[in-house]
């Protein structure tokens, strides 16, 4: 922490590492729960036969978890050391893919038993930060006592669930990816990465979101030839230990942010101490239209690419008979486009007006939508380079647009909120999708559905402008 002290600027290089350690949180928060997770749900289905609106609901679970949660992390990124909710992801990440491995198996109970303990400590302390959070001086004895109550009675319901069906086990599972996503996800690292910059912050968000392609695009070409060779029990036990590695270089690298180590951002003005003392707060944010316009097409938007990111591999492997290697090589591809994407426009960003990118983005992944919704096999590659495309782009710049237009100052909560709709969004969208394919027999409705949504959050976006000096915090 700064404690008052004379800030200097850090070695040239070291923010740049922290964009490095950013992306590969995110290769792994986003990838094993998220998008590279998918390669495995055609081995889950064909084993346990469940219906995909049944087993798409374990999306709902943790994407809706993770929205509920997001205005609270919110709080505790504005309060404390980044690295510390970092490393608390890696762990969850690592005790979910153990669970995932344990299914069913009677010989993995102290694992079992640990993951059920977990979520039910992470849900009732989040619960005690909600209480103190709405309830000001209300204390720590009162939540703490819910807490506890609450605690026990959600390890009882997630051990049950772990005595029964497959099907609950990966539903309770979920629980501690929304808790890793909340942790490790994009709010965290977006928060990190941008402290360290004022120049280069849209090139430095770009850098670190190409670790959310990364995981779509490295695990489903990484674990098939394991599931294939080990089964996907072993292979989800060997994924486990990649959370573990990340841990070790978070706990040795990242101080937190420049105030915390006693440093300026790269591009700072010498006059500012913290830029989280510049922007907006909470609730002068919330009574802004911008705040809303991102809010409700970031819902829209969400819910349209990860519907499709979640159902892309069903898709072409049920729906077209695509082998699951080729499959995999899809999703690849469509990684690639937007990893790409994500770079390119978070440099674009920094030098022309991000609001007209934007714009531009979001026409590009509508007409990606619309060739996806046509059903034609010979344009789903077309397809899935063009949302890539234009998906690359949103996703930097919806981050980039929360940071740069309010400020630094209360952007945890801020954003937040935000968060909190576009993952339900998410949630909503899998599950929702699966229900339309069950009840109407394959994806044309549902993916046309996502270009509607598409459609209405390009009209909302045009609302969204700054709402701050961004001048103030830059060296002259």
């Amino acid at each position: 922490m700064n404690d008052g002290k004379t800030l200097r600027d850090a070695p040239r290089w070291y923010p740049w590492l922290v964009a490095v350690v950013g992306m590969l949180a995110l290769f792994l928060s986003n990838g094993m729960t998220a998008t590279g997770v998918t390669i495995f749900d055609p081995a889950l289905l064909g084993e346990f036969g469940w219906s995909r609106g049944a087993f798409k609901f374990t999306d709902t679970i943790k994407f809706v978890l993770t929205a509920l949660m997001a205005p609270f992390i919110g709080i505790l990124i504005d309060r404390m050391n980044p690295r510390w909710l970092l490393m608390t992801g890696c762990v969850l990440l690592t005790l979910g893919y153990l669970g995932y491995a344990a299914l069913v198996n009677g010989a993995a109970q102290p694992v079992v038993l640990l993951i059920a303990a977990v979520a039910a400590l992470g849900i009732a302390a989040v619960g005690v930060l909600a209480l103190r959070s709405l309830v000001p001086g209300l204390g720590l004895a009162v939540p703490s006592v819910g807490a506890a109550v609450l605690a026990a009675w959600l390890f009882w319901q997630f051990w049950s669930a772990w005595s029964g069906a497959a099907l609950y086990q990966i539903y309770a599972i979920s629980v501690l990816f929304a808790f890793a996503l909340s942790t490790a996800g994009s709010m965290t690292v977006i928060f990190l990465v941008s402290s360290w910059f004022v120049k280069h912050r849209g090139l430095a968000i770009g850098i670190a979101l190409i670790g959310t392609s990364l995981g779509s695009a490295i695990f489903p070409l990484v674990n098939p030839p394991l599931i294939e060779a080990f089964g996907w029990r072993q292979a989800f036990l060997y994924n486990a230990a990649m959370p573990i590695v990340l841990l070790v270089l978070v706990a040795l690298a990242i101080k937190g942010t420049p105030a915390q180590a006693g440093y300026r951002a790269l591009g700072q003005s010498a006059a500012v101490a913290d830029l989280k003392q510049h922007g907006l707060t909470y609730r002068e944010a919330l009574r802004t239209r911008t705040f809303w316009a991102i809010a409700v097409s970031g819902f829209l938007a969400y819910y349209a690419i990860f519907s499709f990111v979640q159902h892309f591999v069903l898709h072409l492997n049920k729906g077209f008979g695509m082998p699951l290697a080729e499959a995999g090589k899809m999703m690849f591809l469509f990684s690639l486009v937007a990893m790409t994407a994500k770079f390119a426009v978070g440099w674009l960003a920094d030098h022309i007006d991000r609001h007209k990118v934007f714009t531009a983005c979001q026409f590009i992944m509508l007409a990606g939508m619309i060739g996806l919704a046509s059903m034609q096999r010979e344009w789903v590659v077309a397809a899935a380079v063009v949302i890539g495309l234009g998906w690359g782009g949103l996703f930097t710049l919806y981050n980039m647009l929360a940071v740069n237009n309010f400020g630094l100052r209360e952007i945890g909560r801020i954003n937040g909120t935000i968060s909190m709709l576009e993952s339900i969004g998410v949630g909503l969208g899998s599950w929702l999708t699966g229900l339309l394919f069950d009840r109407y027999g394959g994806y044309q409705v549902p993916f046309t559905v996502l270009a509607v949504a598409i459609t209405i959050a390009l009209l909302v976006g045009t609302q969204i402008k700054s709402e701050v000096d961004e001048r103030a915090v830059a060296e002259r």
